[in-house]
């Protein structure tokens, strides 16, 4: 799915409630891709690929694995593809 698409998608679901503003906008060419990148939280570095969260104000999360499900890393505004 494409970004675009996503937020389209979830602008129909929640209507004015939805709020994407905690979306880092840097890693939405990573999630259009779907490609494994490296993130630097600034504590540590993980390995995966970019996902977002479900519901009306969503973060994007780094899914270690295709089957990661659950106690994945949420990306803030101050992490970085490196």
């Amino acid at each position: 799915m494409q970004f675009n698409d996503y937020i389209e998608r979830k602008q129909r679901e929640y209507g004015k409630s939805f709020d994407p503003s905690d979306l880092n906008k840097s890693f939405i060419p990573a999630f259009n891709s779907g490609e494994r990148v490296t993130v630097d939280f600034g504590y540590e570095k993980k390995r995966g690929t970019i996902g977002v969260t479900s519901g009306w104000k969503p973060v994007f999360l780094l899914m270690l694995t295709k089957r990661s499900r659950g106690s994945s890393y949420t990306i803030g505004k101050d992490d970085k593809i490196i």
